[in-house]
């Protein structure tokens, strides 16, 4: 089940946060991200009443910039980061969005599949973008 992001719910995403990241956002970045909801779309997915997944991503005029997604390792594999992004594509579409961009390590061959199958286009790389030989990738993907 995905549901609107709650503050309640902090100390679970920053455990999948902490688990999924080398870099992990800070406790106050997810916190103040929760909590800001001017023009943000923060969402969970909640398998057996615990957050198992998360997406974080901000609308900024006709564009939504997909920032942050995880699913926590015991969960992964269950198609969870797919049922969130097509949330997001549903729920920006009717917002009048017309591009998601996201960019995601070069290393991450799972969520670029996942990406590249539901029809993001990769736009460019972005050098050492995580850290020196990790370079980012830019995908987007074109909803209206």
């Amino acid at each position: 089940m995905i549901i609107s992001t709650q503050l309640s719910q902090l100390d679970e995403i920053i455990a999948i946060e902490n688990i999924s990241f080398e870099k992990p956002w800070t406790r106050s970045q997810i916190k103040d991200d929760i909590q800001a909801n001017i023009n943000s779309e923060n969402w969970v997915f909640i398998e057996d009443e615990k957050v198992v997944g998360y997406i974080f991503g901000w609308i900024i005029q006709n564009e939504f910039h997909l920032y942050n997604i995880a699913v926590h390792p015991n969960h992964q594999r269950k198609k969870i980061a797919r049922k969130l992004i097509q949330h997001i594509i549903l729920r920006v579409a009717i917002q009048k969005v017309n591009v998601i961009l996201l960019e995601v390590s070069v290393n991450n061959i799972s969520a670029r599949k996942c990406y590249q199958s539901l029809g993001f286009i990769q736009t460019g790389i972005r050098k050492d973008y995580y850290s020196k030989g990790d370079d980012a990738i830019l995908y987007n993907l074109e909803i209206n």
